[in-house]
This record gives C-alpha cells, sequence and structure tokens, in this order.
C-alpha cells in the first residue's frame, strides 16, 4: 500500500474565500491536521498553498481512511457553508496528482514553474514545522528530481500564473499610463516584472511601509492591482470613477472600492488560461507517470536491513549503558515506570521506521 494521500480544492472545487477560510481553519492547534497527527492517524502532513489552490498531502498507515477523515472536516467547517467537497486521492494516484501540481500541469498557465517553487516551499515549512516523516520526505525528493527534468523540458517554463492573467485583462491600458501595484510578496513581484514584459512603463510598486505614498497614487493611477496577503479584507479605496482594480488575494484584500470596476481573484482564474502544445505536454505528462512510478517503488521497498539492525543496537545500548544512570536519585518505583515509557516509545519509532523507511 502506498501510504500517502491529497486532499485538496483548488479554484474549480471552491471560491478563494472558501479555501482561505479553511487553510485559516487548519492552522490552529485545533485544525483537523493537528488533530489527525495527535490521534494518530496520520504520521506527517505537508499543506500546498498557492493563489488557485490549496492541496494537503498527508502520509498514513490508512491513507484512504485518513483522506476521507481529513475531506469530511473539510466539508463540514464553518468555513464551508455549501458543504464544497474537496479532491480525495491516495496512493498512487496521490502521488500522481502531486506531481501533475508541481509541474504546472494542473495550473491556469500549464507548465508554469512558479507552482513547482511554492511545492518546495510547502515541504520546506512542513520540515520547519515538524510535520515531516520519512514517507514525506520520499515525496519531497521525488518532486525535486522531477523538477529538473521538467526545466528541461520547458526550461523558460511559463511566465503564467495569476500576473499573466492580469496582464491578458488590460489589453487596451496605455503602455505609459500609471499603474499602482500593492504587495511586494511573491505575485507582487511576479506582476511587477509580468508588466515590466508587457512594456508597461509607468508602474509603481507600494506595501504598508509605504502606504502614504500609495494612498497618493491611487489618486492619479489608471489601474490598481492589489497583491497583498492579510487574512481578511482590510484596504478601502477612494472613489474609482471607473477606473479599474484587480484583487489578487485569497481572501480578497479589498474591502470598499466605490465606482471602481473590480476584478476579483475568481474571475481571473475563471478565464482561460495558456495551454501548452500536445507535444510539450505529453512530455511533461510522461515525466510525471514516471517520476510516480519510481516514488511508488522507493515507498514499497523494504526498510534498509542494516539501519534497523543499528537503530535497535542503539535502543539496547541507551537503555542498559545510559538510562539506569540519569535515573539514579528515583525512587524505584517511578524509575520501573520511566524505564517501561521509554523503551515502549523508541520500540514506537523504530516499529514506524520499519514501516515508513523506504
Amino acid at each position: 500500500m502506498i501510504p500517502l494521500a491529497l486532499v485538496g480544492m483548488s479554484y474549480r472545487e471552491a471560491p478563494s474565500a472558501v479555501r482561505a477560510g479553511l487553510v485559516a481553519m487548519d492552522s490552529g492547534a485545533e485544525g483537523p491536521a493537528a488533530q489527525l497527527l495527535e490521534a494518530g492517524e496520520i504520521t506527517g502532513v505537508v499543506r500546498i498553498e498557492s493563489c488557485a489552490r490549496v492541496e494537503w498531502l498527508l502520509a498514513s498507515a490508512r491513507p484512504s481512511w485518513a483522506a476521507e477523515l481529513f475531506g469530511a472536516a473539510l466539508i463540514g467547517a464553518a468555513e464551508n457553508p455549501d458543504r464544497l467537497r474537496p479532491r480525495v486521492r491516495h496512493g498512487a494516484a496521490a502521488i500522481g496528482g502531486l506531481l501533475r501540481v508541481a509541474a504546472g500541469l494542473d495550473s491556469v498557465a500549464q507548465g508554469e514553474h512558479a507552482i513547482g517553487n511554492q511545492v518546495l516551499r510547502s515541504f520546506e515549512r512542513a520540515h520547519e514545522a515538524g510535520t515531516m516523516c520519512r514517507n514525506l520526505h520520499v515525496a519531497w525528493r521525488g518532486v525535486g528530481e522531477l523538477l529538473g527534468r521538467a526545466r528541461r523540458i520547458l526550461p523558460q517554463g511559463r511566465s503564467g500564473g495569476v500576473q499573466a492573467l492580469v496582464v491578458q485583462r488590460m489589453p487596451d491600458v496605455p503602455r505609459d499610463a500609471p499603474v499602482a501595484v500593492f504587495g511586494l510578496g511573491e505575485i507582487g513581484r511576479a506582476t511587477l516584472r509580468a508588466l515590466a514584459d508587457a512594456g508597461f512603463t509607468a508602474v509603481e510598486s507600494f506595501n504598508r511601509a509605504s502606504m502614504r505614498a500609495f494612498e497618493g497614487a491611487v489618486q492619479r493611477a489608471h489601474t490598481v492591482i492589489v497583491a497583498s496577503g492579510a487574512s481578511q479584507a482590510w484596504l478601502s479605496l477612494p472613489e474609482g470613477a471607473g477606473r479599474r482594480v484587480f484583487d489578487l488575494g485569497s481572501p480578497l484584500q479589498i474591502l470598499d472600492a466605490p465606482g471602481w470596476r473590480l476584478t476579483p481573484l475568481d474571475e481571473l482564474l475563471d478565464g482561460h488560461g495558456a495551454v501548452l502544445p500536445e507535444s510539450e505536454y505529453a512530455a511533461l505528462d510522461a515525466e510525471c507517470a514516471a517520476g510516480a512510478e519510481r516514488i511508488c517503488q522507493t515507498l514499497l521497498a523494504p526498510p534498509p536491513s542494516d539501519t534497523l539492525a543499528a537503530m535497535t543496537a542503539m535502543r539496547t545500548e541507551f537503555m542498559q549503558n545510559k538510562l539506569p544512570g540519569l535515573l539514579e536519585g528515583l525512587p524505584p518505583q517511578r524509575a520501573r515506570k520511566v524505564t517501561s515509557e521509554v523503551n515502549a516509545m523508541l520500540h514506537q519509532f523504530i516499529a514506524a521506521a520499519r514501516r515508513e523507511s523506504p
């Protein structure tokens, strides 16, 4: 059995407000991921977020059951009032879905490189948060290897992503018209590059530290693009008199924009994306299939016996020669209880390594 599951919602399954709400719900100590970890139903989790999707990669000895539990939590959450259902995949299908996301085959702009970088950073954040396990490390390595191959097929990748969709909506905007971009995170910087590549010459960028300058720029801007990342709507614009504003936030960042022609993120994502030529799509698809097969083989391989033997020897050494000295001075009954608990914990570690190590 392949011990991984993938539960997610893209712009196709749920609007940005619902996706953002579910991410916020899951980020706390009482979120479904934390609860499943505490209950031992999953051994690790990686949450992948982008402007167009959120995916949870779960590691579990019972992946289909863990995926159903997690999916049910998302469906029943107050942040999902319409009970929208996530996509649930487990086993080899989960690995295939993960790699297709990383390669950009499930993106609005097929073949974009940005989503692959976001997937890798998601694994890095999970590693820092301590929610990684051996099986997720195998998937992480597999994603990195796939992206190396994918970028040989598409060396430049797509400039795509939501910033390209914004530029597509600005064909009649004069290239010397003032454009104000608020937000200097990843999406904001990508938007600035896309505007420069498209020939816009009067673009100014701002963040909260330059809020006063932004307020002045809005008064004269032909178009405003908001790419901040607050957890809720907060930005109010003055009277827009028919001018255009794009809100790329998830959740939306604009609280009030009287008179502006607002294009929210969901409307951008519902438009036409960029499709790869058939030959390049087929090549990336084949790499995803081959990469998924390699990951599956690694996950199904028995753990190396020498590693397990070394771990067992280390446990014996610790229990016989190190722990007794650490317990000196404790009452005998307490020392026996501590010895029993430590031995049981170390046994569980070795058992988990036996189940999950490639």
